[in-house]
């Protein structure tokens, strides 16, 4: 259990950002940005044009953090399989045996 825990950790470490950047202050919307932002319509209200497709580059932390997840509950259950596995040998050697005289 304590591997279990020692390979947490040092996952979390790993995955944590080095250091967080800066925040410069917020930008005074111009009236071009205001131009630039705004999309026209057609008469149903829907932008003429279609939006840059999103993308999921900017969560690779959650994945990683996920598949880290997976793979400690996978090697928990093994674990798990192996310890009920030697109980279970045990138990038919002692059946095996027999009562205590």
């Amino acid at each position: 259990m304590r591997r279990i825990f020692t390979a947490l950790a040092l996952a979390l470490a790993l995955a944590a950002p080095a250091s967080l950047p800066a925040q410069s202050a917020p930008a005074v919307p111009t009236q071009a940005a205001a131009q630039v932002t705004q999309a026209p319509t057609e008469p149903s209200g829907l932008p003429l044009n279609a939006p840059p497709p999103t993308t999921l580059r900017a969560y690779w932390h959650v994945f990683a953090a996920l598949a880290i997840a997976w793979l400690l509950l996978f090697g928990y259950t093994l674990v798990l399989g192996r310890r009920f596995a030697t109980l279970d040998r045990e138990i038919r050697q002692l059946r095996a045996e027999g009562p205590p005289a």
